[in-house]
């Protein structure tokens, strides 16, 4: 059973043969009915684009109705009955094609769809990394589509999905392996794409002069759309797509663009939520190492003291020298401080609190951290505190 898109193929080779009939008997049988001089301006060529064939049918429908509004007195009755016919051709064809582009999006944006909704299942982003250039391609009805990533001014073939896994499409992969970093300049197609964060239609790739060469040839391109990955304010990737079939169209530019701007906001979900799970884990961690010294402390040895000999006063200081040696042995990797830094971070206070607390500037504290995180050799603010929550409040010792 062949594809919706095959059949769709075939159903515009259908109206494009037609209509070239149509408009070849149509200009035939004008040039037996009027004189030459007034069918100066009419095409004698027909494109193969269904869109522009129905602007050159349209045109020569226009001069049969006006022929048969007011024909000259030498037009035969026959003829009148046969421009007639024709005209009625034309307008049946030119409906089709209407009917036809019509369906056409509406099949194309539904395939989008269903696509789309598939990807919004997967939330990992290395998944959706894995799976970009082929749900592309399916949903959009690309024979290929290549996926490149954007830093700054640098352009980078990533990854491609092709239907066809011939020798050709095995070279552009290697090509793709091995290409270097593209700087993008303001005469490349892809420069375009980052600066106006629109996408882009090559029609002829051969004689455009934004083309990048080595990719044209890698490819083999012939005509290609393009769209950009937008994500906030910058655009971080690039999707290339074509067909083997011919060139691509305005409605494929559309498809492409509209699978651009969803895939982004299914991309950013994922990326979200990996952070958020990130932070659940360093949450837990920490939570995990408060409870382990709340245990320390509830077990503890109590000594018959007063209350004021057993309470630490509720202010902040640098943290004096302990029994513990792995106590002191913070003291002597963090300055005074850094280490009131340190004990405020503990309280679960943001840089901000902490600037306002020791009345210094917010970007003081970031280096203080900074500082912090290299000393004790810890990745995150959490590991921090867990290690400054066990060598300081009552741990015991081994």
């Amino acid at each position: 059973m062949e594809s919706l898109s095959a059949e769709a193929a075939r159903r515009r080779h259908e109206l494009v043969s037609r209509g070239m009939a149509a408009h070849r008997l149509a200009l035939a049988t004008l040039g037996k009915a009027m004189a030459a001089e007034e069918l100066v301006g009419l095409e004698r060529g027909c494109s193969d684009d269904l869109r522009t064939l129905d602007g050159e049918l349209a045109i020569v429908g226009g001069v049969i109705r006006d022929c048969l509004q007011d024909p000259p007195g030498r037009i035969e009755r026959d003829r009148i009955v046969e421009l007639s016919q024709i005209l009625h051709e034309v307008h049946t064809v030119r409906f089709s094609i209407h009917d036809h582009l019509g369906h056409e999006r509406l099949r194309r944006l539904d395939a989008l769809d269903r696509g789309l909704s598939e990807l919004r299942q997967v939330a990992d982003q290395d998944a959706l990394l894995h799976l970009a250039c082929e749900a592309a391609a399916d949903a959009c009805g690309f024979d290929r589509v290549m996926l490149s990533r954007v830093d700054d001014d640098i352009w980078r073939p990533w990854r491609s999905y092709s239907r066809d896994i011939g020798p050709a499409e095995r070279s552009f992969t290697d090509w793709i392996r091995q290409v270097p970093e593209i700087r993008l300049s303001r005469m490349l197609l892809e420069s375009e794409l980052v600066r106006r964060r629109e996408p882009a239609m090559v029609q002829d790739a051969a004689r455009d002069e934004r083309v990048y060469r080595p990719l044209a040839h890698a490819a083999r391109l012939t005509s290609y759309v393009a769209a950009p990955i937008v994500s906030g304010d910058r655009v971080i990737g690039l999707l290339h797509a074509d067909n083997r079939a011919g060139e691509v169209v305005d409605l494929d530019r559309e498809i492409l663009w509209f699978f651009a701007i969803g895939f982004a906001q299914i991309f950013e979900r994922a990326v979200l939520l990996a952070r958020l799970r990130d932070q659940r884990a360093e949450v837990a961690q920490v939570m995990k190492a408060v409870e382990a010294v709340l245990d320390d402390l509830a077990t503890s040895e109590i000594e018959l003291a007063m209350r004021q000999e057993t309470t630490t006063p509720n202010v902040v200081r640098p943290v004096r020298p302990l029994v513990s040696e792995r106590s002191q042995l913070l003291e002597r990797l963090l300055t005074a401080r850094e280490l009131e830094v340190l004990a405020l971070m503990a309280t679960g206070a943001t840089n901000e609190r902490i600037a306002k607390r020791l009345v210094i500037a917010t970007d003081t504290v970031k280096s203080h951290v900074k500082q912090i995180l290299r000393k004790l050799r810890v990745e995150n603010r959490a590991e921090a505190i867990s290690q400054y929550l066990r060598l300081t409040i009552g741990a015991r010792e081994e």
